[in-house]
C-alpha cells in the first residue's frame, strides 16, 4: 500500500542523493566546478525532480508533502498525482449493468459482476423489493487503486422509493479489479479487507472527492427538503422490524420473504425445505447470521435477515 511511510523512504532517499551530490560539489577544487558546475547543476535539479515525480506517483494522491519537499514542485500537485475520471466506457458499462440487476432483483446476474455476494447481501437485496422500485445511474468516476489493474470506483446515481415521487440523490463507493480474463468485476468482500478499507477512507480526504460527496449530500438534503413525504420514509425504513439475532430462544418469528430452511448453518448445507412469506417459526438457536428454527416438527436453520 502507498502509505506514508513508503512515500517517506522514498523520498528519504532522494534526499540523501541530493545531499551527497551538493557535498561533492562543495569539495570539488574550484577549477573542477567551474567547468562542469553548470551542468553539474541541471543534472541534480532533473535527479531531485525524477525523485519527487516518482514520490507523487506512489503517493497517490493520499498523504499531504513532506515539509522538506514541498514547496513549488510539489504544490498544488496533491490531486493530480491520482485525478477522478469520468465515464469511463467499460466502468460506466459495469456500473449501469449492477444497478439494473439491483433494480431487477436479479442475484444470478449479481454474481456475474460481484465477487463475494453474501447470504446477508443477497437477502437484502431481495427484500427491498418492498421499498425500492428501481435506480438509475447518472455519472460514474473512478481513481486508481491499490495495483495497477484496481480502482476506487464513485456511482453517482438516483433511487426510486415505493410510493414517493422524487427520486432520491445518493452516491455509492466501489472497489473494482480485473480478473483473470481482463474484465472488471466488483469486490464484494473490499470492506473485510483492512488494507483496501484504509486507502479508501484515505481518498476521501481528496478535494475532488470530498465535492463530489458534498454535492451529492446537498442534492440529497434538498430533495428531502422539497419533499417531506420522501423524508418521513427514508426516515422510517428498518424502523418497523425487530432483528431477529436480538431476539431470544423462543421467540416466535416471521418469514418476511420466501426462503430455504438448510440442515445446517452454512448456505452451501442441504436445502431441507422452503418457507413462504409470512410463516410464523419459533426460534430455538444461533450460529453466526444463522438462526434454528422449529416448524411443524422440522428443524434446521434460515438466514437472520428472512426473519423479523
Amino acid at each position: 500500500m502507498d502509505n506514508f511511510r513508503e512515500w517517506l523512504s522514498d523520498n528519504l532517499r532522494y534526499f540523501m542523493l541530493g545531499g551527497a551530490i551538493l557535498l561533492i560539489v562543495a569539495v570539488a577544487i574550484l577549477g573542477f566546478r567551474a567547468c562542469v558546475g553548470s551542468n553539474k547543476g541541471n543534472s541534480e535539479s532533473k535527479q531531485q525532480e525524477a525523485g519527487q515525480l516518482s514520490a507523487e506517483n506512489n503517493d497517490q494522491g493520499n498523504v499531504p508533502s513532506s515539509p522538506e519537499d514541498d514547496g513549488e514542485t510539489n504544490d498544488g500537485k496533491k490531486e493530480d498525482t491520482n485525478p477522478m475520471e469520468k465515464n469511463n466506457a467499460e466502468m460506466t458499462a459495469l456500473i449501469k449493468s449492477y444497478y439494473k440487476a439491483l433494480g431487477e432483483k436479479d442475484i444470478a446476474t449479481l454474481r456475474t459482476l460481484e465477487y463475494d455476494l453474501s447470504p446477508s447481501d443477497e437477502a437484502r437485496i431481495t427484500n427491498s423489493k418492498d421499498y425500492i422500485e428501481g435506480y438509475e445511474v447518472k455519472d460514474v468516476y473512478s481513481k486508481k487503486g491499490l495495483t495497477e489493474d484496481s480502482y476506487v470506483v464513485y456511482a453517482v446515481f438516483q433511487y426510486m422509493c415505493k410510493g414517493i415521487d422524487t427520486p432520491v440523490p445518493a452516491l455509492s463507493q466501489f472497489y473494482v479489479e480485473t480478473d483473470s480474463e481482463g474484465k472488471l468485476k466488483i469486490d464484494g468482500g473490499a470492506l473485510q479487507d483492512a488494507e483496501i478499507t484504509a486507502y479508501t477512507d484515505e481518498m476521501q480526504k481528496d478535494a475532488d472527492v470530498a465535492e463530489l460527496i458534498a454535492e451529492v449530500q446537498a442534492e440529497n438534503e434538498k430533495a428531502q427538503q422539497e419533499d417531506p413525504a420522501l423524508a418521513e420514509f427514508l426516515e422510517g425504513l428498518g424502523e418497523d422490524g425487530q432483528s431477529s439475532s436480538v431476539s431470544e430462544n423462543g421467540t416466535k418469528l416471521t418469514v418476511i420473504e420466501e426462503c430455504n430452511v438448510r440442515e445446517s448453518a452454512d448456505s452451501e448445507a442441504e436445502i431441507i425445505d422452503v418457507l413462504s412469506a409470512g410463516t410464523e417459526v419459533e426460534k430455538t438457536g444461533q450460529e453466526g447470521e444463522w438462526i434454528q428454527i422449529s416448524y411443524d416438527g422440522i428443524s434446521g436453520y434460515v438466514h437472520n435477515s428472512l426473519l423479523e
